[in-house]
């Protein structure tokens, strides 16, 4: 089956309705009692980016798959259709077809599911569809309509109506069916008298089911072409532009990879956030994931190696071994540069010591590219003076404050990079390129390399797929011969073997490489994004101040990084009223903010109500020794609500500790 105008609608429609599409799909099959299943011995199925086949099991009768699917179908789609704009709905071409089906480890064949694709592009289906309503236009071959259709009342034979069928080797009659929208029968013609040479044309005809089916009309002189084989390519969002041209042109090519001009390969591109593919690749990329994610990839393209590792980490945690990554090697570089403006750039380059006096960056997304990735652990080197970021060098009080100060000389999200004399963008190499207002500048100690890695991505517990294999063999030399990698080079990336493309600003030697990006095993890249998520939170606080020194100061510091991306709402108190901090701050405005509570003293518990079955945070900071005991009332506080209870004399020190409460990446 194949959706009508997929290729025509917006990136956003096309999740919804492949995740419409599966969710019908899934939900007509159970309503005919057939089970939907992801393995050969179910209902085995193929994604194809815009559609998707389904070999139904030999077990279940043929009159079941035509009588009751279609119509199930139809409602399925109509239920959806019915809550999304005409923009995301989902009408249907649909081929039925019966025979033998052969899984030989490289793939599925088989006589019917050749026709069944060639009736899926007949011109009196796809005309059908747009000459009258309804979400789903049916086609069955000659041969099932004769051996199921029209021996079972319950398949309505009378709704199916002949069509001439003209597709590559496939030649004559194709029965459509309009399930939600059925045509007036056409009245019977005439009966013609009988010629006296009926008898042997008959003969003809019943003898020629023994060679092949009717509809693929006498032999060929060349054999048909096979099914191409179908190649799912996921590429990071800097890349796509580039890998989509080069797959297209190795598409094309692939005519003639054996000299008979068949296509040999499908190549289907999909781009997606770095965070979200490491995410669903770490899952083994279930059926779930498909709506949104798109078909499962044979080859990854990410910007990183630190992001493959992320994902070969996942795996081991979760027990999997049945996806299997592949490391082909490296099809470009780009190296992590400091976008300044053409005024700001005569020295041609910076100390990451002097990061912090370019601001504001940009907004620096570690969850959609791996450049942002990059970026955000360059970012938690230079703040931390460490080469090592893992859980527990990122979640330290004073790293967590010390990264949420970075977070905020970078510009909200949204922000454009230009033009602005004043702000710069850590990015990738091709990404300042690509600003016409910026220029790089380039660390004068070293950088992080993107390494543009090429990972071929299989099921290890299933049979190796030798076309495809091949296929994804091909598509590697392809990207590294050298007309691709000049197309990278056009595009903003340097070649395998470092060169840029000449352009002004871009310096053609070779950046020397951090020490943080020769070791993976020194960065956990899940910790990093999480941890500058984190820092990057938008915060509302209620703040409670008793109006001692200390509890000022702190307040004034807290305020400075809470209301600079989110906000404070001050509440002061008697230092006798501490008690009833939390169920004024509630009552004013709601459990939903974490409350912070400055007490210059310590206050034993007075009596007074509680803030009884609400989610409340809160974190309380007393500056003398037992502030928190459980006979003080902030200890009383930390017993009752979630949150903490800090003892600290020292500002600076309760301030990270209040940060990480606030930033923390599990605050």
């Amino acid at each position: 089956m194949d959706v009508s105008g997929f290729g025509t609608r917006a990136l956003s429609q096309q999740q919804a309705i492949r995740h419409g599409l599966y969710e019908a799909l899934k939900a007509a099959f159970a309503e005919c009692g057939i089970e939907w299943t992801d393995d050969w011995d179910g209902t085995y199925h193929e994604d194809r980016g815009d559609g998707l086949f389904v070999l139904v099991p030999a077990g279940v009768p043929s009159s079941r798959v035509v009588s009751a699917l279609p119509h199930a179908l139809v409602g399925q789609l109509r239920r959806y259709n019915a809550m999304f704009t005409p923009q995301a709905g989902i009408r249907l071409r649909a081929a039925i077809t019966a025979g033998e089906v052969l899984n030989d480890g490289n793939g599925v064949m088989g006589e019917g599911l050749v026709l069944a694709f060639r009736l899926l592009e007949a011109a009196p289906l796809r005309a059908e569809l747009k000459r009258r309503p309804g979400v789903l236009a049916l086609i069955v071959s000659d041969r099932y309509f004769q051996d199921v259709v029209r021996h079972d009342p319950g398949c309505d034979p009378d709704s199916y109506r002949p069509v001439a069928v003209d597709v590559k080797e496939v030649h004559g009659t194709a029965w459509i069916c309009r399930p939600d929208h059925p045509a007036t029968p056409p009245k019977p013609p005439r009966p013609l008298p009988r010629p006296r040479w009926s008898v042997p044309v008959l003969a003809v005809l019943l003898a020629a089911p023994l060679f092949s089916d009717a509809l693929l009309g006498t032999p060929a002189a060349t054999p048909p072409c096979p099914e191409p084989v179908q190649l799912n390519v996921l590429a990071s969002t800097e890349k796509a532009d580039v890998v989509r041209a080069l797959a297209a042109e190795f598409e094309e090519g692939s005519r003639g990879f054996d000299g008979s001009g068949c296509k040999q390969v499908d190549v289907h591109v999909t781009a997606r956030p770095s965070a979200a593919a490491v995410a669903v690749l770490g899952r083994g990329w279930p059926d779930g994931d498909l709506a949104v994610m798109g078909p499962e990839p044979h080859v990854w393209l990410p910007d990183t190696r630190w992001e493959v590792a992320e994902v070969r980490k996942t795996l081991a945690g979760s027990g999997r071994s049945d996806v299997a990554l592949a490391d082909e090697g490296s099809i470009a570089y780009s190296p992590l540069v400091l976008g300044v403006a053409p005024a700001r750039t005569h020295e041609q380059s910076f100390q990451w010591r002097d990061l912090a006096a370019f601001r504001p960056l940009a907004a620096i997304d570690a969850d959609d590219s791996g450049a942002g990735l990059a970026a955000a652990v360059a970012v938690a080197r230079v703040e931390l003076g460490v080469d090592v970021l893992g859980t527990v060098t990122l979640g330290v009080p004073d790293a967590v404050r010390a990264l949420r100060d970075a977070a905020l000389r970078t510009s909200p999200a949204g922000t454009p990079a230009c033009p602005a004399a004043d702000r710069a963008v850590l990015a990738s190499e091709k990404a300042v390129r690509d600003l016409a207002c910026l220029k790089p500048l380039y660390p004068a100690e070293g950088t992080l390399h993107l390494d543009h890695p090429f990972i071929s991505v299989r099921r290890a517990h299933l049979p190796p797929n030798v076309r495809r294999d091949r296929v994804v063999g091909l598509f590697l030399a392809h990207l590294r011969a050298r007309p691709a990698q000049d197309a990278f080079q056009r595009a903003g990336f340097r070649d395998r073997d470092w060169v840029p493309e000449p352009h002004e600003g871009i310096r053609p030697e070779r950046q020397p490489e951090l020490p943080v990006a020769t070791d993976p095993a020194k960065v956990d890249t899940a910790a990093v994004r999480a941890a500058w998520q984190a820092a990057n939170r938008p915060t509302r606080v209620v703040l409670a101040v008793d109006g001692s020194e200390r509890a000022t100061k702190l307040a004034d510091l807290l305020t400075e990084r809470v209301a600079a991306r989110g906000e404070v709402v001050r509440l002061d108190f008697a230092p006798g009223d501490l008690g009833l901090v939390v169920e004024r701050a509630v009552a004013a405005h709601g459990p939903g903010q974490p409350i912070v509570i400055l007490s210059g003293a310590a206050q034993a518990v007075a009596p007074g109500p509680a803030v009884q079955n609400a989610p409340v945070t809160v974190l309380g900071v007393g500056f003398t020794a037992g502030a928190c005991s459980a006979v003080t009332q902030l200890g009383a506080f930390q017993a009752a609500y979630r949150g903490d209870c800090y003892e600290e004399p020292d500002v600076g020190r309760a301030l990270d500790l209040v940060a990480k409460g606030l930033w923390g990446a599990h605050g």
